[in-house]
């Protein structure tokens, strides 16, 4: 991974073994995901992908129109 040419040492998405620490802040800056969910992304994002990394309440519609990037995601399943 080379994000922002650091060769990877500055942000990195990926999968753990410890799912206790998904969603909280034990690192420097990683973005932790469960092992399941980076096998389901991989086949579907291509290396150098575009990422932004944000906190927000906005759902991903409202974020990517902020951002200016073309939403090409999920269908949403009725209740």
């Amino acid at each position: 991974m080379d994000a922002n040419r650091t060769n990877g040492n500055t942000y990195g998405i990926h999968g753990n073994n410890n799912e206790s620490s998904i969603g909280k802040y034990v690192s420097h800056g990683c973005v932790r995901m469960h092992n399941k969910d980076v096998e389901k992304l991989y086949e579907k994002v291509q290396i150098g992908t575009p990422v932004a990394i944000t906190y927000s309440y906005k759902g991903f519609v409202d974020l990517t129109k902020i951002y200016g990037y073309k939403f090409q995601g999920y269908k949403l399943k009725a209740n």
